[in-house]
């Protein structure tokens, strides 16, 4: 390739921030003040409606309650499926965190998850928008924080207990310490995500292999094996841990989920192809970071659908602030009404194809699988007709008052039933779960600390341990709690209290 060649390949297409050797902010323009109001808002917003609780939250919260009680990490997952159990495989940092805040707060569960709930979000917006800032500069980084945050998907998962959305969030703020190579912050980046999540930070490391593959003449590809290995390194006690019970791994596939926001794809996927003239820029890690996000459509579709608007959204702003307006009196015009269009779709209505992991509708399943007790947001279903939701910004203001609380109507049988056990029972006696809702038996372990014959998580799977949990129920079971439509039939004891959806039965 001739020297100008290379030049046209490096010749950076966006705005360049003034703190590129001081990656820290510097000073305020008024695009970030709008930014950082997103994010004090969603912040504040969250902390005031505390959203409920929803199926990944009772497991995290029974991990924390274990932690709290043991005061050490357990490997082996004794509280769920009764009375093999199974190995504890999840990364155990958001656990601990919890049980440090629950240590912090007398023992208090729902304290330590309001707070994850009510962080996650804004701390996702705020990572996302100094990535976006200091790669693609501070018009470009408003426009993109704009187009994530119409994505009302987005912020139902990331309201729930979930360190994968953790994981994404300190990923946007890796690309920017990688592109810069701030070696020591990369590390603890790297490390603090991989004991967050099994799966998800493999996904950013393709992408930063891939980059610095593409950027190897410039040393990219020597800084990403030191960050790799000093942060494999770090993670090793717990990757030893899951490689030795590798055979407990299965697949567990998920919802397709489609779900398209029409204002984000239309305005990212313009530069995002775009960026392959400039793959010599540091923003093509956003364009390698798509292409990472592909395996996870054959197995998580729901969860591809929602995570690949991260490099898309990133994208909308440099489409907006590169490749819309010039002299042209015209082209000027057609960006406002581009960004205007952006803004409605942020602030007032979000229009879509399809449905996929969207708020849930007040009550029952919905979509992609989440469960009762959340706002109103958007039409239900998964259709391939365009129709209108409700984006973030819009859920927050008009959040019904019916889920404010972490304990929704729908929830109080089961934490009344929680109560009971914690009345009447010694810690760490045994629960038999027999219902439909596999999340309830993870609520019990959540509100009480008590292992179950249940469990979450079906990443980690054996047909065996549920037999072995059935026999258990039928001939040594003492406290029987009944899901809502389970008739007691061969129960062995007598109703001790009756909770409407759940009845306590023990044995007699």
């Amino acid at each position: 390739m001739s020297e100008d060649t290379q030049q046209l390949k490096r010749e950076p297409p966006l705005e360049r921030e003034s703190f590129t050797d001081n990656w820290f902010i510097g000073p305020l323009h008024f695009y970030d003040v709008l930014a950082l109001f997103l994010v004090a808002f969603f912040a504040v917003g969250l902390f005031v409606v505390g959203p409920p609780l929803f199926l990944d939250d009772f497991y995290h919260m029974g991990v924390a309650q274990e932690v709290y009680l043991l005061g050490y990490v357990p490997t082996w997952d004794f509280w769920e499926y009764l009375p093999i159990g199974r190995p504890n495989l999840y990364p155990p940092l958001l656990h601990v965190v919890m049980a440090l805040l629950m240590k912090f707060s007398g023992g208090d569960v729902f304290f330590a998850a309001r707070a994850v709930k009510v962080i996650t979000y804004p701390l996702l917006i705020l990572c996302f928008w100094y990535s976006a800032r200091g790669l693609a500069g501070k018009k470009s980084a408003f426009y993109s924080t704009m187009a994530l945050v119409s994505i009302s998907s987005m912020l139902s998962l990331s309201y729930m207990i979930m360190p994968a959305s953790l994981v994404l969030a300190l990923t946007c703020l890796l690309f920017l310490t990688f592109t810069r190579k701030k070696l020591i912050v990369s590390i603890i980046l790297m490390a603090v995500m991989l004991w967050l999540h099994i799966a998800m930070p493999i996904l950013t490391i393709i992408a930063l292999f891939a980059f610095s593959l593409v950027r190897r003449k410039e040393g990219y590809l020597e800084f990403f094996l030191k960050v790799f290995g000093v942060s494999v390194l770090l993670y090793s006690p717990w990757l030893v841990h899951v490689v030795a019970h590798i055979g407990w791994l299965s697949f567990a596939e998920m919802p397709a989920g489609l779900f398209i926001p029409l204002i984000v794809w239309a305005l990212g996927l313009p530069a995002l192809a775009l960026s392959f003239r400039y793959y010599q820029n540091d923003h093509f890690i956003y364009t390698l970071y798509a292409f990472s996000l592909i395996p996870m459509f054959f197995g998580y579709g729901s969860r591809f659908w929602v995570y690949i608007v991260i490099p898309l959204s990133f994208f909308v702003g440099v489409t907006i602030s590169r490749h819309v307006g010039s002299r042209n009196g015209k082209w000027r015009a057609v960006k406002v009404i581009l960004v205007l269009l952006l803004a409605i779709s942020a602030f007032l209505v979000t229009l879509s194809i399809g449905q996929g992991m969207l708020a849930p509708q007040g009550g029952g399943l919905q979509g992609g699988g989440l469960p009762r007790g959340g706002p109103q947001g958007g039409a239900p279903g998964q259709s391939l007709i365009p129709s209108f939701s409700q984006p973030p910004f819009y859920q927050l203001l008009f959040w019904p008052s019916s889920s404010r609380s972490m304990i929704t109507l729908d929830l109080i049988p089961l934490y009344l039933a929680s109560g009971w056990i914690r009345a009447n029972t010694l810690p760490f006696q045994p629960i038999c779960y027999i219902g439909m809702s596999f999340s309830d038996a993870a609520a019990i372990t959540a509100f009480t600390g008590r292992p179950t014959t249940g469990g979450m998580w079906t990443e980690v799977s054996n047909p065996l341990i549920q037999i072995v949990s059935y026999l258990y129920i039928l001939n040594y079971g003492t406290v029987y709690v009944l899901g809502m439509g389970v008739m007691p039939i061969g129960i062995p004891g007598t109703l001790a209290a009756d909770f409407g959806t759940i009845k306590i039965f023990v044995r007699t």
